[in-house]
């Protein structure tokens, strides 16, 4: 889903409903029917697209400031695919959006009809960022939506009602706010230079972390913030161009970048599976490089080791990059973990693979360290490389809104099906494991104790008999 400067909101899914199963009985069901019928025939789209344009709405009364997705359970069969119903147990669920207009507005997307709207309390200002927690639970329970004012919202889900409200920030307001994915606790950051962690169990703040600025006498302005998949890093941008990623347990410093002026991030996302180990940012000059995230000490690092690489070469020869400018990313949970959902401000979307830039990087650590290869072979990997050129970045699918619509933000949603774990998973890394334990404790150990070692699901130990000596006793040479 995408907003954009002109209070619409748009959708896309790789799911095509049937035109039977929309409902436009109210006038303002036509009037969205229409608008999407005018940006369909604006941007038409190849029939055989994987993503194609499924709700259009004129939501708000001014410019889109955030949007947010929550899941549900799969409870009906209303999405279909050419007749066939979805077996898939979640479901893109509950959409949230927050406007200039200081509307918040709740969607279902299982029905693509609003399901509500609300005004934000009196004299708190603007909704500019939003997050449902947990945010990666089915039904999370709640919402935290961040203002100008500089307060934090915590809405109860279920009915919307305000629980807490969180001062941490200044007058000059919360630009982005990231929720944990255990769903205990957040970060916020904003024009005030701070970064603020709070504690959702108990609704305060917990630590407050001031973001320093080069130039002296200003603060510095977070641009956004992210957690890793597992949640024990997280990553954030600022407006002067900084870029850090930090452990969350120890505090180290696991990147540190500083981008000029002109190539800000504007967002960043954590790429590469759970564990985040790359980090991708959207620049100000149409950019898109990739880091490596990991210890910054020199000690640590090999010389000739590359930590970052341009996926997406910045927009040159121009003062500005126009529309060519990222304004968005955000990683898609599954898949290879190199996939994101990029917007520029030209108004095109697009679901990047960056799983080659990441190669690029693991494969300059490889040849680093094998520099001893016979001049046959240089040759021969000279010409499978000819052949076959690296990709640092591959556009699987890039959609429009209409013609000369600005996006002001984005919100993606993907299903994965969860890994079954089984008792045999993962035995041959534990088998090895043990052995390895038992030859350097050896001698340390009494003859008489033994280990069952977890060789298949049903296994019996074997019984131990004394060994009986042999009538002579035969002497063996050292050799």
């Amino acid at each position: 889903t995408a907003g954009t400067y002109d209070g619409v909101l748009a959708g896309w899914d790789n799911i095509q409903r049937t035109p039977s199963q929309k409902q436009t009985s109210s006038d303002k069901e036509k009037g969205d029917e229409d608008l999407l019928q005018m940006l369909n025939s604006a941007s038409p789209t190849d029939e055989n697209a994987y993503l194609k344009m499924s709700f259009a709405m004129a939501v708000h009364d001014g410019s889109v400031r955030c949007l947010s997705i929550a899941s549900n359970n799969n409870q009906q069969s209303s999405n279909v695919n050419q007749g066939a119903e979805i077996d898939h147990p979640v479901v893109p669920g509950t959409l949230l959006s927050g406007g200039y207009d200081e509307v918040l507005a709740l969607f279902s997307l299982t029905k693509y009809k609003q399901s509500g709207e609300l005004k934000t309390p009196s004299n708190l200002g603007t909704p500019t960022c939003s997050s449902f927690a947990p945010p990666q639970e089915v039904s999370p329970s709640h919402a935290l939506v961040g203002l100008s004012t500089g307060k934090i919202i915590i809405y109860k889900r279920s009915d919307m009602s305000v629980q807490h409200i969180l001062p941490g920030h200044d007058e000059k307001g919360v630009n982005c706010v990231a929720v944990h994915p255990s769903g205990k606790m957040a970060l916020s950051g904003g024009r005030d230079g701070k970064i603020c962690l709070w504690d959702l169990m108990r609704g305060r703040l917990a630590f407050v972390n001031k973001i320093k600025n080069p130039s002296k006498g200003r603060k510095a302005t977070i641009n956004h913030i992210v957690w890793s998949g597992d949640g024990q890093r997280y990553a954030y941008c600022t407006h002067e161009g900084n870029i850090q990623a930090r452990e969350m347990e120890t505090g180290q410093t696991l990147l540190d970048i500083d981008m000029h002026p002109g190539g800000r991030a504007n967002q960043i996302a954590f790429i590469g599976g759970d564990d985040g180990i790359f980090l991708a940012a959207a620049c100000n000059d149409g950019g898109l490089p990739v880091f490596a995230v990991g210890s910054v000490d020199e000690e640590d690092e090999e010389e000739g080791t590359r930590r970052a690489i341009m996926a997406i070469e910045p927009v040159e020869g121009v003062a500005t990059a126009g529309d060519e400018r990222f304004k968005c990313i955000q990683s898609i949970p599954g898949g290879s973990g190199f996939l994101v959902v990029t917007a520029n401000s030209g108004g095109i979307i697009s679901v990047v693979d960056l799983e080659g830039a990441a190669q690029m990087m693991l494969s300059d650590d490889n040849e680093d360290g094998d520099g001893s290869d016979d001049n046959d072979s240089k040759d021969s990997d000279d010409n499978s490389d000819s052949d076959d050129e690296e990709v640092a970045a591959e556009i699987l699918e890039s959609v429009r809104i209409g013609t000369g619509a600005r996006i002001t933000c984005i919100s993606a949603w993907s299903y994965t099906e969860p890994l079954v774990e089984t008792e045999g998973e993962n035995i041959e890394e534990e088998i090895e494991e043990k052995i390895e334990a038992n030859e350097s404790n050896a001698e340390d150990e009494d003859e008489g104790e033994t280990e069952t070692l977890p060789f298949s699901k049903k296994r019996k130990t074997r019984e131990d008999h004394a060994v009986q000596p042999g009538p002579e006793e035969i002497e063996l040479d050292e050799e």
